[in-house]
């Protein structure tokens, strides 16, 4: 067996390494910039045996996506997921699953470097020199389309699993992950990629929300001997219903105690009022489901039916009905988030349950949420505040999108035109969340949503950029971020179902653009021009120091009251030195000139400084103003170009 530095040493040579250990209900616990000696290893196995699962960054430059410079490698994670009731299939099952993933790692072409045995599938590894960090994210999607694998690794910061450690999720049940293959051979990442292009001609990569992937390798031929994928292929409501409410009586005993039984009756435990693997019977469903919006509607459907009744189909894994399998090769998984989802081995086909009656029926998004919902009896009732403020929201898009907007508001247009789609973006999920009239305040809907989940309506996976274009919007007013403590409490129970990982969920309001609104915006617009604003520094400190801690708390809501760091603290009082020592030799500075007098990445840098230098400015009677011939004159610079000088401000 290889042991574990070997291993780390085949990505990182001699370099430090970021290490993370993981538990359900506990902080992450970083350990980076280690050397994996004797010290880290005992402290990393202290933590395993405390039920943390251990975990390092493959590829070099940081833990963070954008600082990650160098690709050690692309890989995989083949995971045979949980069954419909979100528990980890038994070890037969996954060692089915790992037999398939196998054989599909032999006929690849390119042997892997690394297969790495996990408790619930194989960890899969290319070495390869010369990659660039850009074209990561290509491969990898290319990758995970191939092999069908995990769709979340996709970004060069991710983490994989350490081998010789055990996998603790289920702390009865811990399993040992090793290195199950060796291969030693390290691939040029331009061939790597040529090949893979061969092998995945077609495939277009995109940032997947829950969509279908499917693999060329399969042709789909629906089952159309089984009544349940018949009626759903024909879209024939009435026969569905009299086959799912068959197949109900059939779970169910005719003495059994089904008073407590809600309409969509409960899959086995029957009597379970709290269970939520949900079937149909609507002789004992008098009252159908009201979603009050879309997103409750969508909510309800993915993660409350039961697709194995819906299907006909048997739970565990059954004979995918997608494709001809004489073996079963399909299951269905549950996300973390509760979203059920179906997932085939065989074919490739991952599809939520409306994917699945678009893929069976050959229809579109529109017809098959129209016929789960008629199937299921699930009514979407909007009350006419809820159509009215959906209509605010709806003149609010039409405007920013006009030229109108630039020809009344240019101050605001020049600072915020590139980030259009973003804004337009949080309307569109304030429209599909306008929920019932208590969570309608001062005309303006109460919502909820996460940057993760923005990133993926738009299809960018830089989350701090989207973050940081939403608090520009909340500074200037064109929304507004709540505090928990403004929200009912109903409300933030149900923003707890949505919550995915370990991402923050932020409540916010989108007011009307009315004219006064507008004025307010557009003061707030020439603030930002006068402060000297660019989004390159854009943060809580910048506006603490150029404006007040007042109006931070109102951007950076969650971070209300909290300090600034005496790191930065450190860095304001040496730039101010560096300043006024220039200004003393030569009677002005550039910002390029503080830069390199100050030890670090230039970049990181550039940022500090924009957050402090109005504040610099502004305390000491400094002014930031920019060269032109009679002021390079003044100063005898001979420099090419017309930088900013920071002067006194006589």
């Amino acid at each position: 067996m290889m042991d574990t530095k070997t291993f780390l040493e085949a990505f990182h040579q001699n370099n430090k390494i970021n290490f993370r250990a993981l538990k359900e209900g506990q902080k992450p616990l970083n350990r980076n910039n280690r050397y994996y000696n004797q010290t880290t290893k005992d402290e990393l196995k202290q933590l395993n045996e405390q039920g943390y699962d251990i975990y390092f960054v493959v590829n070099s430059g940081g833990t963070k996506q954008d600082e990650i410079n160098k690709i050690n490698a692309f890989y995989i994670d083949c995971d045979c997921g949980k069954d419909d009731k979100g528990n980890y299939f038994d070890l037969d099952i996954v060692n089915q699953y790992k037999k398939r993933v196998l054989q599909k790692v032999q006929e690849f072409e390119l042997v892997p470097t690394f297969v790495i045995s996990t408790r619930n599938g194989y960890h899969v590894y290319w070495l390869v020199n010369n990659a660039k960090v850009e074209q990561f994210e290509e491969v990898q999607k290319k990758l995970i389309h191939y092999f069908n694998s995990d769709e979340r690794v996709y970004t060069p910061e991710r983490i994989m699993r350490v081998p010789n450690f055990y996998w603790t999720k289920d702390i009865n049940n811990q399993y040992l992950c090793t290195v199950y293959q060796y291969n030693d051979v390290r691939y040029n990442a331009d061939e790597f990629i040529t090949h893979l292009n061969n092998k995945v001609p077609d495939y277009i990569p995109e940032t997947k929300n829950i969509s279908t992937k499917i693999t060329t390798s399969k042709q789909f031929s629906i089952d159309k001997t089984n009544e349940h994928i018949d009626a759903i292929r024909r879209l024939d409501v009435a026969k569905i219903k009299e086959l799912i409410c068959k197949k109900f009586d059939e779970k169910v005993p005719s003495n059994a105690d089904i008073s407590r039984v809600r309409g969509m009756g409960g899959k086995k435990d029957y009597n379970n009022k709290d269970n939520n693997n949900l079937t149909y019977c609507s002789h004992f469903y008098p009252t159908p489901f009201k979603a009050s919006n879309k997103a409750d509607l969508k909510h309800f459907i993915y993660t409350k039916i039961c697709i194995n009744d819906f299907l006909g189909v048997p739970e565990g894994m059954f004979n995918c009905v997608l494709h001809n399998d004489s073996n079963p090769s399909a299951h269905i998984l549950v996300l973390e988030d509760g979203t059920r989802l179906y997932k085939c081995f065989g074919c490739g086909f991952t599809g939520t349950i409306t994917t699945l009656v678009e893929a069976i029926a050959k229809c579109n998004k529109v017809e098959a949420v129209e016929f789960i919902q008629n199937v299921y009896d699930i009514e979407l009732v909007e009350t006419e505040n809820q159509k009215r403020i959906k209509e605010m929201l709806k003149e609010n898009i039409e405007y920013i999108m006009s030229s109108q907007f630039e020809q009344e508001y240019p101050e605001i247009y020049k600072i915020m035109n590139r980030y259009i789609p973003e804004l337009v973006c949080l309307h569109e999920i304030a429209i599909q969340n306008v929920t019932d009239d208590d969570l309608i305040q001062d005309n303006q809907a109460i919502f909820f949503t996460s940057i993760r989940y923005i990133a993926n309506y738009l299809k960018y996976s830089n989350l701090k950029r989207i973050s940081d274009r939403v608090n520009l919007f909340t500074f200037l007013g064109m929304i507004e971020k709540l505090s928990k403590e403004s929200i009912p409490e109903k409300y933030l129970q149900k923003a707890e179902e949505y919550k995915k990982d370990k991402y923050i969920t932020s409540y916010y309001s989108i007011p009307s653009y009315c004219f006064d609104k507008m004025q307010n915006i557009n003061t707030k617009a020439k603030l930002y021009k006068e402060k000297n604003m660019t989004m390159t520094g854009f943060s809580r400190e910048l506006l603490i120091r150029s404006l007040s801690e007042n109006e931070a708390n109102k951007v950076y809501v969650q971070q209300k009251d909290e300090k600034l760091s005496e790191a930065s603290q450190k860095f304001a009082e040496k730039a101010t030195k560096i300043i006024f020592q220039l200004i003393q030799v030569q009677g002005y500075c550039t910002e390029e000139q503080i830069i390199k007098q100050i030890r670090g990445r230039k970049e990181d840098k550039k940022v500090k400084l924009k957050r402090c230098l109005q504040e610099i400015l502004e305390s000491y009677n400094l002014k930031r103003v920019k060269a032109n011939k009679e002021l390079k004159e003044k100063y005898g610079i001979t420099t090419k170009g017309y930088p900013f000088l920071i002067v006194k401000n006589n």
